[in-house]
């Protein structure tokens, strides 16, 4: 029998009693960059480390993450140089990482065909993806790797809102393992970098690296190939359609390759990982999920019908405040600050964690503790603006936060309705955070239907 929700602890890295030294911290940190904050980090409003030659301060009160990431936007919309490195070869100069006049132009390009008021022409899309992967989950034989299948039926959400129905299922799965692959190769915390050196020594990761991100973007500039300059969906159209002043396109050549591959992984990613850990949680609580299938409906919901899903919706966003896919934000300072009582030079890092902010002790009544209460009646008006940002802070919060909520809710509700989850013999879950915040190894559970 499974303890109460109320006493129900999910797994998560056992935090250190003081903060490591310097070389200890970043050596840790390349492995895994949740391993690092130490017992009170759960309780500071700000704190730093000092690196060679770079400050890093951790914003980590809502009024701190306010100031510095909305009202300071302009001199923090820069993201960090090692999170551009690590995503540009896969990227290019995508929105993600694009800043200044060039974000704002390609953010004006994406934005739009991505508003709410859009989104149920995409659901027809969510739940076939969602039946395919229901298929797929009554034909298992033994433990499945969750966190892969909602990669892959993700990516097919996205690869049939963009290029329509002629795209192979196959394609799909492909894509996601060669973008897991490419998370697990890039380096995500450049050592000597951070030390003020120069890397001489990562030639061999950045050279695996390269190759899959190679073979990753020939992918999809393929499928753009084969749509042809008038092919796809309405959702294509639209990225190709956006122009200038001057009638010149926004988007076109390798520009729109870059925003259509960082659509597809960005936009599966964050999806993928919520579904994957609240299928951990169901698994781990099965009278959450029990609930959870009561509250949903035996055939697949219309657009209008996810509304209802009051529960699912709350379980949703408690497996986001402890998980989130995102679970670090980083900023690189574009002129001098101050920030509290710390003066911030350029070129410093400034930092903003979910990971810690979803956990703080002042912002949240036993923080490590499962509860989906925490997200329904009134409880969210109750909370501090930034204390939960599942998906972003100030004007570079995610463009597609709307499409993501969207399908996870599609595609939860005819999963979590159809099947029990359990762990698989010998599985335990543990939560490593390289690009974003992914099960180390996986998440192999148990499969069956209801």
């Amino acid at each position: 029998m499974s303890p109460p929700a109320d006493d129900f602890v999910p797994p998560m890295p056992a935090a250190p009693a003081r903060p490591l030294p310097m070389l200890a911290g970043l050596l840790r940190a390349r492995r895994d960059l949740l391993s690092i904050f130490p017992a009170d980090a759960y309780r500071r409003q700000v704190f730093t480390t000092r690196l060679p030659g770079r400050l890093i301060l951790v914003a980590n009160a809502p009024e701190v993450v306010r100031d510095v990431f909305v009202v300071k936007h302009a001199t923090y919309q820069r993201k960090s140089r090692f999170l551009e490195d690590a995503l540009r070869p896969v990227i290019g100069g995508s929105s993600f990482i694009a800043w200044g006049d060039d974000w704002a132009e390609k953010r004006g390009a994406i934005a739009p065909p991505l508003h709410p008021s859009g989104l149920a022409r995409f659901h027809p899309c969510f739940v076939q993806a969602a039946e395919e992967l229901a298929g797929d989950f009554a034909g298992a034989d033994g433990p499945v790797d969750v966190a892969a299948a909602f990669a892959a039926a993700i990516t097919r959400v996205l690869l049939l809102a963009v290029f329509g129905p002629s795209v192979p299922r196959a394609e799909a799965a492909a894509i996601a393992a060669t973008f897991t692959a490419y998370q697990e190769a890039a380096e995500v915390v450049d050592l000597l970098g951070m030390m003020g050196l120069p890397d001489m020594l990562g030639w061999l990761t950045r050279r695996r690296a390269g190759r899959l991100a190679a073979a990753l973007r020939a992918r999809v500039a393929a499928l753009l190939r084969a749509a042809g300059p008038a092919g796809g969906t309405a959702l294509l159209a639209a990225l190709r359609d956006a122009r200038r002043d001057d009638g010149t396109p926004v988007l076109a050549g390798e520009r729109l390759l870059d925003e259509v591959v960082m659509f597809l992984l960005a936009g599966a990613e964050g999806a993928a990982i919520t579904l994957t850990w609240t299928a951990m949680l169901a698994a781990l609580h099965p009278a959450t999920a029990d609930r959870m299938a009561a509250e949903l409906p035996t055939a697949p919901p219309g657009f209008d019908d996810l509304t209802g899903l009051v529960f699912t919706r709350a379980v949703v966003q408690e497996a986001m405040r402890l998980y989130p896919p995102v679970a670090v934000f980083a900023r690189q300072a574009l002129g001098p600050d101050r920030i509290r009582r710390w003066d911030i030079a350029t070129g410093d890092i400034v930092l903003a964690v979910p990971w810690l902010l979803h956990r703080h002790e002042a912002l949240w009544d036993a923080p490590h503790v499962f509860r989906p209460e925490r997200f329904l009646g009134d409880a969210p008006r109750r909370r501090p603006r930034f204390a939960y940002l599942p998906f972003g802070i100030g004007p570079r919060i995610c463009a597609g936060a709307a499409f993501g909520m969207a399908e996870v809710m599609a595609v939860a509700s005819v999963v979590f309705r159809r099947f029990r989850f359990a762990l698989a013999p010998g599985f335990t879950p543990r939560p490593n955070c390289r690009l974003a915040l992914r099960p180390k190894g996986g998440m192999r559970l148990l499969v069956s239907r209801r």
